[in-house]
Formats: C-alpha cells, sequence, structure tokens
C-alpha cells in the first residue's frame, strides 16, 4: 500500500474566509467591531441562548462564567480529572479549589455516580466537560446539583454543534463556554464564546472582557458627540478578552459551514465505526441515546487483550505517517495538581489514560486515506 502522511485534523477553510479577512483588513477595523457582534448572533441564534459573548479563548470565558458565579477563594468546584488541564486551572484562577472526579469509561464524560459522592458543603459549581464532543449527562448531572444549589457551567470547548436529547449544547439553560481552537469542529484561529440565559451576566462580561470599561469599543466608533466619548468609566477591574473583528469574520463564515462539517464528520465516524468493531482488539466510541456529538475528535480504545500496548499501537501509525494522539490528559497526574487525589480513586480515568487513542478526522478526509488508516489500525494492534 502506498504510504500516505495523514493529520490528525485539519480546519476546514477556504476561499470565503480568506476574501472575509481581507474585507476587514481594508475596512481598518481589526479588533472586536460589527463581524464580532455577527458572530456573536449566529452562534446564539443556532444554539438558542439569549446572550453569546465573544472571548479570546474558551479558558478565559470559563474563567470569567466563575468570576460571574462569585466563585472564590474557599469554594470548591467538581470537575473530572480526564480533561484538558485548562478546565482545572479556571479554578485555580479565581482561588477556588478544584475537586477531580472519576468518568464513565464508555461516554468520557464525567461519572454521575462519582459526582455525587464528590458534594460537600464547600460545592459551589460543577464543571462537566463534553469530552471528544459527546455532550455529558446534563439530566443527571442536574439533578445531583439542583437540590443543593449548585452552579452547571459548562465546558463545551469541543461540543460546538453537538446535542442533548434534540437541544444544541449551550441552549440547555445553563452557561457554557465554547472554544474555537484549530483543533475543534469550527475555528476562528484562536478564540471561544460564553453563552447564557442572564442578562445581568452578559452585561457584565462584557464589561470585564474590555478592561472593566462601561463602554464598548462599537459605542466608542459610533459616537458622534464629545459628551458620548468622555462617558467611559472603569468601575472594576478586568482584563483583555477581546476577538479580534478578524476572529469575527472567520467565525461567521465557519458557522455558515457548521452543517455541512457536522454532516461530513458524521459520515466519517460512521465509516470508521463500522470498521472498528470488526477489529478484535480496538472498541470504538459509544453514543448514548441522548447524545448527538459532533465528532471533534474519534477516540477507540485498546482493549486488555491486544498484544501489544496503546504506545506501541500509537508508534506503529506514527511509523507509516498516521498522527495520532495517545491518550487526552490527566489533570490529577500533572505536576501542579499531583497528590490531590490518588489513582486508586479514579480507575476509568487511569485506563483511558493508558489505552484511549485519537484517530485523524476531518472533513476533507478521503475514503482512501480512511481505508489506510483502518488497515494501518488492523495491522498495528496485531503481534
Amino acid at each position: 500500500m502506498l504510504r500516505m502522511t495523514i493529520p490528525v485534523t485539519r480546519p476546514f477553510t477556504g476561499d470565503e474566509e480568506k476574501n472575509a479577512t481581507a474585507e476587514v483588513v481594508e475596512s481598518g477595523w481589526l479588533t472586536q467591531g460589527p463581524r464580532v457582534t455577527e458572530f456573536e448572533n449566529k452562534v446564539a441564534s443556532y444554539v438558542g441562548a439569549s446572550h453569546a459573548i465573544a472571548t479570546t479563548s474558551c479558558t478565559t470565558s470559563l474563567q470569567l462564567a466563575l468570576e460571574l458565579c462569585n466563585i472564590t477563594p474557599g469554594d470548591e468546584v467538581i470537575l473530572p480529572s480526564y480533561t484538558w488541564i485548562a478546565t482545572a486551572n479556571v479554578i485555580r484562577m479565581v482561588g477556588a479549589q478544584p475537586v477531580f472526579v472519576d468518568i464513565d469509561l464508555d461516554t468520557m464524560n464525567i461519572s454521575p455516580a462519582a459526582l455525587k459522592g464528590a458534594i460537600t458543603k464547600k460545592t459551589r459549581a460543577i464543571l462537566p466537560v463534553h469530552q471528544f464532543g459527546l455532550p455529558a449527562d446534563l439530566d443527571a448531572i442536574s439533578e445531583i446539583a439542583k437540590p443543593h444549589g449548585i452552579t452547571i457551567v459548562e465546558d463545551a470547548a469541543c461540543a460546538i454543534g453537538s446535542s442533548y436529547k434534540n437541544q444544541p449544547v449551550g441552549g440547555l439553560g445553563n452557561i457554557t463556554c465554547f472554544s474555537f481552537h484549530p483543533r475543534k469542529v469550527i475555528t476562528t484561529g484562536e478564540g471561544g464564546m460564553l453563552v447564557t440565559e442572564d442578562e445581568n451576566m452578559a452585561r457584565s462580561a462584557r464589561i470585564l472582557l474590555n478592561h472593566g470599561a462601561s463602554v464598548s469599543d462599537i459605542a466608542k466608533h459610533k459616537a458622534d458627540t464629545v459628551e458620548a466619548l468622555l462617558a467611559e468609566e472603569f468601575c472594576e477591574v478586568g482584563y483583555n478578552y477581546r476577538m479580534t473583528n478578524l476572529q469575527g469574520a472567520l467565525g461567521v463564515v465557519q458557522m455558515d459551514r457548521l452543517a455541512f462539517i457536522l454532516a461530513a464528520r458524521n459520515e466519517k465516524a460512521e465509516l470508521y465505526s463500522d470498521a472498528f468493531a470488526k477489529l478484535p482488539f480496538v472498541i470504538p466510541p459509544e453514543t448514548p441515546k441522548y447524545a448527538t456529538p459532533n465528532w471533534q475528535s474519534y477516540a477507540v480504545r485498546i482493549c486488555d487483550e491486544c498484544p501489544v500496548d496503546r504506545n506501541t499501537v500509537a508508534q506503529r501509525l506514527l511509523n507509516v505517517g498516521i498522527a495520532c494522539r495517545p491518550a487526552y490528559m490527566a489533570c490529577h497526574v500533572q505536576p501542579e495538581y499531583r497528590g490531590m487525589v490518588s489513582d486508586t480513586n479514579l480507575p476509568n480515568t487511569m485506563k483511558a489514560l493508558q489505552s484511549l487513542l485519537i484517530l485523524p478526522l476531518y472533513p476533507q478526509m478521503t475514503e482512501a486515506e480512511q481505508s489506510y488508516v483502518i488497515k494501518a489500525l488492523s495491522d498495528a494492534t496485531s503481534e
């Protein structure tokens, strides 16, 4: 078989993105601006949320969300250890204590049973992560959180376009944060979005992300009196978490592509799953009935009976030109958080850490490329 070089992902962009960003450059309005507003409106409309606030990243969106929920030092925030480090870091950024719990091995998402056992009098928030674009079981999480008055902030970094019980992630009433990094389903290079139903929270978020300014850049651009220009005040310490107009332009075009991207990813995920179900040592991902994933990543598990371990499988794929990502991350084993919880308390997390493998998947992927990956994985899991 002819050797191929296959990346783990590839952003789906083209002339439309080039033209949209060129128009912004020519306009001279490079930061914030009308294209950001248009992007926000498209996201809010798509997910069914009242407010969408663009930021520099999902990380900064999550930080803002926790601040706006008044999470402070001494509070505890529960999250899965099996997530990107930013989910834990934002809790530390606001001075609170991360509490790591285990995942469900079938979904790679937070285990409701483990979550329930971690609730204390100090628990103020839960950060469920929609891992690989597969929604966590939000109803089960809500049933645990509501009696205690605990806030849910969804880390939907990977989940734009995913649905929970036929409702788009982001439109279920919780504060939700998205990422538009190039590894995600749509991209603005870097960038994030906070969506909420709370008008006061949305207003406060816009102030905080703009240095604490009471007047937005767009309002200043539109000002036609000296009085309007002098109306700006800074009543609190804020940040520079503003999305650029260039990124907004990218986001507008990417949102217009989203339906096609989701359909293409789903088609390719189905092809993979049908093929991998026939391989003896590969466990394809499961999709619960309540979830419609966007297939941000396609992750398989290498089972215990495989004659070689996951790392050997990954190396064999790399040797034939196939990019892959072994495991993901367990925050509790990282130096910053090591010792906070024992590995034995998170058995599924450790199992995933040792057995999971992310394979290439992107809209432009050809059937020949997928066949190459399928054959290579079959060979790599053999003696």
